[in-house]
């Protein structure tokens, strides 16, 4: 039982560990020898690090990311341990994706991570609601919604397809981190408007 314990302990550091290495930083650094964490908004995704390092940047940010949540759900796999412990694992790559302990905790939003946990998890199923999802960007050119597209879709074809209950629940849940991100961010960001406003109207 112990020894159970502990490898599951031992695969949730793993994972936020995993989710915890900064793919848009190491890159930004390797590529143009800069702090993407400085530059424009301060963002750490696969979308900055294509405005700011170019398509090569982005792409292998990308498939970073992804590989990132691919590889917490198959070790977790790997080790045959149970569904619950597979998906927590999951969660957490996310979590340290969000809040990576090589930034002080700072990072993205997570949502190639969670795509690359949904992928390896229920790759057909996934595959139907990306395509659904790139319907709705097409229509709102809204990337984040476009992502809570992908996921309700996904939650959606699981539960039509008689899936078990964590993985209908599953893209629902794992999208908590990202939506408690979003929120600080921007928290984060109108604050940063506001001192500026503030200054602006001293100096005026």
């Amino acid at each position: 039982m112990a020894g159970d314990i502990t490898l599951v302990l031992l695969v949730i550091t793993i994972a936020y560990l995993l989710g915890s290495i900064p793919s848009a930083y190491i890159m930004g650094r390797l590529m143009r020898g800069l702090d993407i964490r400085e530059i424009g908004d301060g963002r750490m995704g696969a979308t900055a690090a294509y405005r700011r390092l170019g398509p090569a940047g982005g792409l292998i940010v990308c498939l970073m990311d992804l590989a990132k949540g691919a590889a917490a759900v198959l070790l977790a796999q790997g080790l045959g341990l149970p569904l619950s412990v597979v998906l927590l694992a999951g969660l957490t790559v996310v979590v340290g994706h969000n809040w990576s302990i090589f930034l002080h905790f700072k990072g993205g939003k997570g949502a190639l991570a969670i795509y690359g946990v949904l992928a390896s998890l229920m790759f057909w199923q996934f595959l139907i609601a990306l395509a659904l999802g790139g319907v709705s960007y097409l229509i709102t050119h809204k990337a984040g919604m476009s992502t809570g597209f992908v996921l309700g879709f996904l939650s959606i074809i699981n539960l039509l397809t008689g899936s078990l209950i964590l993985l209908i629940i599953l893209p629902i849940l794992i999208s908590a981190p990202m939506v408690l991100k979003h929120i600080s961010m921007t928290k984060a960001g109108a604050a940063a408007m506001a001192s500026i406003e503030n200054l602006g109207n001293k100096e005026g």
